[in-house]
Formats: C-alpha cells, structure tokens, sequence
C-alpha cells in the first residue's frame, strides 16, 4: 500500500526526535504521545512481557491515568484472553495487528478481557505493534479507539517504525544496563512498590501481601533510599513502568 509523503515524513521526524535521548525511560514517555498523535488515538498503553517462573506483565498508558486500578487488575487477569499479544508472544513476529484480524466484534464483546478492561474506557478498535530487541518481541504499544477501525495505512506506518524503534530501544537499554533500581530492590519490596503503582495505601498493600502497615511502611523507607527518591510519586515515576504482576 502506497504511504502519503507526509505521513511518512512525519513517522521519520518522530524517529529523528529519538535520538538525544539518553535512557530508556525518556524513550517511551516520548514515543507513548507521539505515536498516538502520529496515528490518531483516543489513548495508547505499552505493555512489556518479563520472561520468568512465572513471567510478568508491566505497562504504561498515555494519557496517565487512563489505566485505573480496577481496569489494570482485570487486564492481568485476563491477559491470557488477548489474541494480538498471544500472537506477538508465541511467534516472536511483531508485526502491527488488530483485534480484528482475530476476532469478530461479537466474540470480542463476549471476552472477558472486553467487559472489564476495554468496554469501560471506551474501547472498540485496537492495534498493537510489537518492539523487538533482536530476540522477538518483549513489548508491544497498543493503540485504541472507541471508534473508527485502525486503517492499512496505520499498519503500514507502525510496521514502518518498529525496526528503527527497536534499535534505538535497543541501544539504549544497552547503555543504560538495567533500569534504574530495578536490581536493588527485594522481591517483597518490588511487590509494595507495584502496589504503590496502583495507588493503594499501606493498610491495602499490608492486607494483600499479608504484613502490617508498619512493615510496608519500613519497605517503603528501604525502597525510597535504594531509588534515591523521597516519596511514592518519584519512586513509581522512577521505575516508569507503572504496575508488574505475574501473568
């Protein structure tokens, strides 16, 4: 299919903005705005699978906020549901594809992937590319619409960005190593952190990872010190990444 000049012009600029930035993080509060203005979106999620026993789930969304708990709780649970990311995971092929190259919008709505996660926000149309890192896909970014099917040309254009886009993800990461304080963190401190990400308060995070308040507070102290950090907001704001959970 034959991509407007300006479109793809467009595509390029936002590649060409990329290239000053200096870690991962930056990457990916930059690229969540620009994509979705690129394509047009009413919002846009990134959501990065973390092999492992068990693996985990990690995202972000743009406009913030847009993800509130309940929906971010219900898109774990049913993770398993989503045939675009299922897709991007067993293959390793990530390609930009759409809920409905894979379901009917009958057999969408019947998901309870749908009834939890997409049909509160609204959600109706989604396309989601894969970003490679040169051993399959390890994220996806996920464009929604409440209306209006996402077009060849929006494809077309997302595929045409995802090898420049892992290879500056790439070389960033490889810079920048790990994230930052994602290695100096405990297990149960990871745990409390991710709750924090979802803005419960120590007496719910105490309840669900069975300790006190008192204690979740003294990991919260461990944490803000390990991150360099002084309160809830800059230490979720420093691992970017807002929520991680087992799959």
């Amino acid at each position: 299919m034959y991509l407007p000049h300006a479109s793809v012009d467009r595509a390029l600029s936002l590649v060409a903005d990329l290239t000053g930035l200096t870690d991962e993080a930056g990457l990916l509060d930059a690229l969540l705005p620009g994509l979705a203005d690129l394509i047009g979106c009413d919002f846009i999620t990134y959501t990065e699978v973390v092999e492992g026993s068990p693996p985990m789930v990690r995202y972000i969304d743009h406009p913030r906020g847009t993800l509130t708990p309940e929906v971010c709780d219900g898109f774990l649970r049913h993770f398993h549901q989503h045939p675009v990311a299922a897709y991007h995971r067993i293959t390793g092929d990530g390609r930009a594809l759409r809920m409905s190259d894979f379901l009917t919008t009958a057999q969408f709505h019947k998901l309870a992937l749908y009834q939890e996660c997409y049909r509160p926000r609204p959600a109706e149309h989604i396309l989601a590319v894969g970003l490679s890192l040169g051993g399959g896909p390890v994220g996806a970014f996920a464009l929604n619409r409440a209306s209006g099917e996402f077009t060849e040309a929006d494809r077309e254009l997302l595929d045409l960005l995802r090898g420049p886009l892992g290879r500056c993800r790439a070389r960033l990461r490889a810079r920048q190593g790990a994230p930052a304080g994602a290695g100096k963190l405990t297990s149960r401190e990871a745990q409390v952190l991710e709750q924090v990400a979802l803005g419960r308060t120590n007496a719910a995070i105490g309840r669900s990872i069975n300790c006190s308040p008192r204690t979740v507070s003294k990991h919260l102290e461990n944490i803000y010190k390990k991150l360099s950090v002084a309160n809830r907001a800059a230490a979720v704001a420093h691992t970017r990444l807002g929520v991680t959970r087992p799959l």
